[in-house]
């Protein structure tokens, strides 16, 4: 960046123009990466909260009570609770155990936090991203209007 800033004293090189917008479509690249990862984490959090409200729904109905099960886009399929005490919960890599409610809860919330977090993070990242995407729209912009005043102009 400073390298490019400092060309901005004079007209800029090609090898400056050429740098930065090497860096700008570094920079897009990667709040367009950083925007997909948290998708994922907001749809991860979703999930579990419906787990965690659908084990607090389960907690409170009768064993033998015949339940609507969610299976996802909107469809659902018939039950019948068999133990409102056990819930078996993914751990990753295609493996589950089965742990009391209060278990899974427990897991679950830990499981929210950290995801929380972790996007709280990443979002933080994509500020600092979005304004180093600003920094050199500036810098852009400048050699733009300083290269219209010579008669020419800034390729992109």
């Amino acid at each position: 960046m400073a390298e490019a800033q400092s060309a901005t004293q004079g007209a800029p090189s090609e090898e400056d123009v050429r740098r930065i917008l090497a860096a700008y479509e570094q920079y897009q690249a990667e709040a367009e990466a950083i925007t997909q990862q948290l998708n994922l984490f907001h749809v991860s959090i979703e999930g579990c909260d419906k787990a965690l409200s659908t084990i607090k729904a389960m907690e409170s109905a009768d064993e033998d009570q015949d339940l609507l099960v969610p299976i996802g886009q909107g469809s659902f399929v018939h039950a019948k609770l068999v133990s409102k005490d056990k819930v078996i919960v993914g751990v990753g890599g295609d493996v589950s155990i089965e742990k009391s409610s209060e278990e899974a809860k427990k897991s679950l919330d830990t499981r929210r936090s950290q995801l929380a977090e972790a996007s709280k993070k990443l979002n933080e990242t994509l500020n600092n991203v979005t304004q180093e995407i600003a920094k050199i729209e500036a810098i852009i912009s400048r050699y733009e209007q300083e290269a219209a005043a010579r008669g020419g102009k800034v390729v992109q």
